[in-house]
């Protein structure tokens, strides 16, 4: 068996393409908007493609993944929406440029992915980057006669030119005709159309001249440019969330299919939304919560990933005070179990197994990273490829031991019935077993729960820290410790105390740390 997971397009569940020799599995994750901070529903939807990413590196397959950064605040959709550009609105209520916008929110949502212990992707590409992309995507478009140029300077995709509009969605153009609401753009051939560039207004800051005029890239353009251009015409699996469907991802596949023969990705999977008091998280409607919020009130951010994985992504999942208390009381039970059968042996059969660790994204990752952590912590540390952790565990398991392993793994790749595998977890504790191969199954399954199980015997810094962030300032200071840059050393130091984390330098010239209150 393999990971198998709901495709939305063809509504069926069916397995990720196991790719051959030196083969990888490719994913495009739609990302951030970042005109505000990320919320907790969106940490939800991106804590999908992590899953996905550590159940296949788990059974020993590479993975290039990609999630791309909106930059360019245009509407999200204009069949429904007349609001003002968000990044504009966002840059004059701040008195910041949109590019300092940009920056400033794209870093915060690096570090509250690490507070989520989220692998970091491999490119982080940014739209504002990519518009020479969207414009030749565009323009072949329009040259195969999927696109029209309006005379105010608008281009639109024509949707009746593709028969499969709709099939992602289950909606047909003449339902979307008649349920179209507002006022219809008057340059429009058709209500159900959309915009793959729009002209731009007097005043416009976010612009790009085009043989069209100056003007700005359509939302569901970008998408379709960037996975192109760091994917390849076809790659394995599309996230997002459920409010993706339709008309983001429904339009993606508008736009791609004619170029590259129909759907970009093999499989379309969608996580559905987390809920505040019954109703949806979003940003417009004011109820939502940051990472470090939830932080601020005493729970820990890994608390909220364990939450997160009681229930299955394609679930909705209603987070208030009592379910938050209920996980965080859970994991608490779960490491106080495994801290009691002891740290594990430095070497020998029992040894503990490979950590996967997250690491932290850099405020603005540049490039392609390498390995499979991609854009992990700054400090360079790479850990060796993926070995096949599923179907040959690395430690003799008894019987009984294998039988829980085999549990394990049928769950995660049962569509990331990720609320079974936390069963057997905690029934690999309370199984009848020596500690050693009890702590053994219980740390190797972590390589997907991502919980950091590993930690149970280290002291931890206040909840409000996430761990990646107080190991890259440790290797910071570590780093400038060797340059003897004494000043730079006592800076990060007092940067970790403010923390509540306070350095300990040994006389080998390695450095620890302890939890003191922060200053």
């Amino acid at each position: 068996m393999t990971l198998q997971l709901h495709d939305t397009l063809s509504r069926s569940v069916r397995p990720v393409r196991v790719p051959g020799a030196g083969g990888r599995v490719t994913i495009y994750s739609c990302g951030p908007t970042v005109y505000r901070y990320a919320h907790i529903g969106n940490l939800r939807t991106f804590l999908l493609p992590d899953l996905i990413r550590r159940v296949l590196l788990y059974r020993g397959i590479e993975v290039r993944h990609v999630q791309n950064i909106t930059d360019v605040g245009h509407l999200r959709d204009e069949r429904f929406d007349r609001g003002e550009d968000r990044m504009l609105v966002a840059a004059g209520l701040e008195h910041k440029t949109p590019a300092e916008i940009a920056d400033a929110y794209e870093a915060a949502f690096h570090a509250d992915a690490a507070a989520m212990n989220l692998l970091p992707a491999h490119a982080f590409p940014r739209a504002t980057e990519h518009i020479p992309e969207m414009l030749a995507l565009a323009e072949r478009l329009e040259d195969l006669g999927h696109a029209y140029r309006t005379p105010a300077g608008n281009v639109y995709y024509a949707v009746a030119s593709y028969p499969g509009y709709g099939r992602l969605s289950g909606n047909s153009l003449d339902a979307l005709r008649a349920g179209h609401r507002g006022e219809v753009e008057i340059d429009k051939r058709d209500p159900a159309d959309f915009a793959l560039w729009k002209s731009a207004g007097p005043g416009r800051i976010l612009k790009w001249p085009s043989r069209w005029g100056d003007g700005f890239p359509g939302w569901h353009l970008e998408c379709s440019a960037m996975a192109m251009r760091h994917l390849g015409e076809r790659f394995d699996i599309h996230t997002g969330g459920e409010d993706n469907v339709f008309p983001h991802h429904e339009d993606e596949i508008a736009q791609s299919g004619p170029l590259v023969g129909g759907s970009p990705a093999d499989l379309w999977v969608h996580g559905a939304h987390l809920l505040m008091a019954g109703r949806k998280m979003a940003k417009s409607a004011g109820n939502f919560q940051r990472i470090t919020e939830l932080a601020d009130a005493g729970v820990e951010p890994l608390a909220f990933r364990y939450l997160c994985l009681t229930a299955r992504y394609s679930r909705r999942l209603d987070c208030s005070d009592a379910s938050l208390a209920a996980a965080a009381a859970a994991l608490t039970t779960l490491r106080a179990r495994l801290r009691a059968l002891g740290p594990a042996p430095v070497e020998g059969p029992w040894a503990a197994p490979p950590v996967l660790a997250a690491g932290c994204a850099p405020d603005r990752p540049t490039g392609l990273a390498p390995g499979i952590r991609g854009h992990a912590d700054p400090d360079g540390r790479e850990q060796p490829g993926p070995v096949d952790r599923a179907t040959r565990p690395a430690s003799p398991l008894s019987p009984v031991g294998r039988e829980l392993h085999d549990r394990f793994v049928a769950s995660i790749e049962d569509d990331l019935d990720l609320p079974a595998a936390i069963a057997t977890v905690h029934a690999m504790l309370r199984a009848g077993l020596p500690d050693d191969e009890r702590r053994w199954l219980v740390l190797d399954a972590d390589a997907v729960l991502g919980l950091d199980l590993h930690r149970a015997w280290e002291p931890q810094p206040p909840a409000r820290v996430p761990m990646p962030r107080v190991e890259a300032l440790l290797a910071e200071r570590a780093g400038a410790r060797a340059a003897r840059d004494w000043a730079e050393a006592d800076r990060l130091r007092e940067r970790l105390r403010e923390l509540g984390v306070e350095p300990v330098d040994r006389p080998d010239g390695t450095s620890g740390w302890r939890a003191v209150e922060p200053s």
